[in-house]
């Protein structure tokens, strides 16, 4: 028997290929990389033409490692199913299609906070006939990904979110179900610990910070290079995401963030990889309708004081009245900065500091119209009813919600912020000198 293939295209480099046609006419392959982790890439064949393919890289698809032998097979209407080998274990693995849930939605929101990278999910949905959890099949259940995203009219599809379920409950004869879930970061940082794999001795840091993601399962990340050669050793107990911010605490203005397309970055904060702050604009009474002002002078004084204990320097300013009142004379706040620090960044760090306790002290918590594409950082320009216009500060906090009930964006805004800065608050911390942390040794 002799075959004539009639299509001979190389799909790339990788080891043990397995290609699946799905119903949604999408050609994927899995195959393994050298290091024994599964990727995939994807195409569709344009009316069934197989002659130029464009293939789509999906990255990593499986938490595994060390894989050998796999076997693939179709499953009409579903995706696919396998076995592979990966270390000591002979793992059974489902690759299954998206499957659309937005008919049954009823009503969700999603949070996100200055203070955590952690972002939360609630949502619900109809359950007609057991359509979505039944006794016997669930499409919906825990660790299954929801993917969140908005549309208007003919406008391109805007991403809300990657997030892992936790907790799914179901009513009867209600057939209603709540969800609640959690990003990434989440789910497969926060939840998973190092256990015996608390030893990263690569040669840089960015190695060694890119191999505890790889260890958590992350499929899409980034990490800056810090040019440090620190190798890591934590305890077993050690949450994953605890550690990592243990070891960005030591690297100033750094940050570990989730950006809504799944992709975890550990980075600077102007690491043009994250998703970078704009300026929005909201009419009063007319795009924000509701809004709640609370005024502090917890964060405001009179004096400032910026150290440095080698080499040896210290750097005092009277600051000027505050932009709303006036702090007793002697509130200051006294900041310690790393060893080795310069006069001339001594003296600027005094200046940043210096503008932002003069506006700082006022938070602003507003109800506007959903606005999807905000995210913490943004900086709000706000359009009182007189017409004057002034620009209040950066989010720090936005909780979306959505459904039957309505469209609409809640966040708060804090003064003491402009876009692409840091806050007062961060700005102290990050000062602050911190040789060792309890949770890691650097070497």
């Amino acid at each position: 028997m002799r075959l004539t293939f009639e299509y001979t295209q190389s799909a790339g480099p990788g080891y043990s290929p397995q290609a699946v046609h799905m119903m949604d006419n999408g050609l994927r392959f899995i195959y393994l990389t050298e290091e024994g982790m599964v990727e995939a890439k994807e195409c569709y064949p344009s009316l069934g033409l197989y002659g130029d393919l464009a293939y789509t890289d999906k990255g990593r698809i499986s938490a595994d490692f060390g894989v050998s032998k796999p076997q693939l097979k179709k499953v009409a209407h579903h995706g696919a199913y396998g076995f592979w080998s990966s270390e000591s274990s002979h793992n059974f693995v489902m690759y299954m299609l998206p499957y659309d849930v937005s008919a049954s939605l009823v009503d969700g929101n999603i949070s996100f906070s200055k203070d955590s990278p952690v972002s939360q999910l609630s949502i619900s949905f109809l359950n007609i006939g057991g359509e979505l959890v039944g006794r016997y099949r669930s499409i919906i259940s825990p660790n299954t990904m929801l993917e969140i995203s908005f549309t208007m009219g003919s406008s391109d599809w805007l991403s809300l979110g990657q997030f892992y379920i936790d907790r799914v409950s179901t009513s009867y004869p209600e057939e209603s179900i709540s969800v609640t879930a959690r990003n990434g970061i989440g789910k497969l940082l926060k939840e998973q610990t190092f256990d015996d794999r608390g030893s990263f001795q690569y040669a840089t840091l960015k190695e060694n910070l890119e191999a505890i993601l790889l260890l958590a399962g992350i499929e899409s990340y980034f990490v800056g290079d810090t040019q440090k050669t620190w190798k890591l050793t934590f305890e077993p107990e050690n949450s994953l995401q605890s550690g990592i911010e243990e070891v960005i605490s030591l690297l100033p203005c750094w940050q570990l963030r989730e950006n809504t397309d799944g992709t975890v970055g550990i980075a600077p904060i102007t690491d043009s990889r994250f998703e970078q702050p704009s300026i929005y604009v909201f009419e009063r009474d007319k795009t924000c309708f509701s809004y709640d002002v609370e005024y502090s002078d917890e964060s405001t004084y009179s004096k400032l004081c910026v150290s440095c204990k080698n080499p040896a320097a210290t750097v005092y300013i009277t600051l000027p009245p505050h932009k709303w009142w006036v702090s007793p004379q002697n509130k200051t706040v006294y900041v310690t900065v790393p060893d080795g620090t310069g006069s001339t960044e001594i003296s600027a760090y005094a200046n940043e500091l210096a503008n932002l306790i003069a506006i700082s002290g006022r938070v602003e918590s507003f109800v506007g119209i959903f606005t999807p594409q905000l995210i913490i950082g943004d900086e709000i320009e706000l359009v009182e009813t007189n017409g004057k216009r002034s620009k209040i500060g950066t989010v720090t906090s936005v909780r979306h919600k959505f459904g039957r009930s309505g469209f609409i964006t809640e966040f708060t805004v804090d003064s003491s912020g402009r876009k692409g800065k840091a806050l007062l608050k961060d700005y102290v911390s990050q000062l602050g000198s911190r040789s060792t942390q309890s949770g890691v040794v650097i070497s």
